[in-house]
């Protein structure tokens, strides 16, 4: 039985601008890069924005070692996490030194990183552009739901079927002028 809710999730898998909203809703992010080993390496980073276009924007050190790894491999992960609200983004980096758009996101909690303020000279920009996003919301009336979902699965021996859920979205952000989507369907091996 599908328990979806056309306010909700229908928007979230057919609107790609949905995402926009959705990630208005974090401050600080997991970055995610591949380490100069070739391993995975996660660190918090507070959001300096994000645009209509759901790319991110951070601020960065010039000497911090996630711009050796975003310029040597730009393909990276974010994680945003709230509560029982997830949101997982998978895209490409790219570091900018623009000095005027370093102005635009400058807020005073910067200066902990940068004690000369938005003219520093080892500021830098990350900024992330989105290929593809999923979604969950396991809060209110949708955790309940998926408890009940999930005890049904187990009494049953039954995989949870995270498509017939609430709360639960995979988007791919507008790309070349259109917006792409893939339907939410379980992982292989999931």
């Amino acid at each position: 039985m599908n328990h979806r809710s056309p306010e909700t999730d229908t928007a979230m898998d057919n609107d790609p601008a949905q995402l926009d909203r959705l990630i208005a809703e974090f401050d600080t992010a997991m970055l995610v890069t591949s380490s100069l080993n070739g391993k995975p390496r996660a660190r918090p980073m507070a959001i300096a924005r994000h645009d209509a276009g759901a790319r991110l924007y951070f601020a960065t050190r010039s000497d911090d070692e996630k711009l050796e790894e975003v310029l040597r491999s730009p393909a990276l992960c974010i994680t945003l996490q709230d509560g029982e609200r997830y949101l997982s983004l998978t895209g490409t980096a790219r570091v900018e030194t623009d000095a005027q758009l370093a102005r635009e996101l400058w807020s005073p909690s910067m200066n902990l990183w940068f004690p000369d303020g938005a003219e520093d000279p080892h500021l830098n920009l990350l900024v992330v552009t989105p290929e593809y996003a999923e979604y969950w919301d396991r809060t209110g009336l949708r955790r309940l739901e998926f408890l009940w979902e999930a005890g049904k699965a187990l009494i049953r021996g039954e995989k949870a079927d995270d498509r017939s859920l609430s709360g639960h979205a995979k988007i791919r952000p507008r790309q070349a002028g259109r917006a792409l989507r893939t339907p939410a369907r379980p992982a292989a091996g999931s």
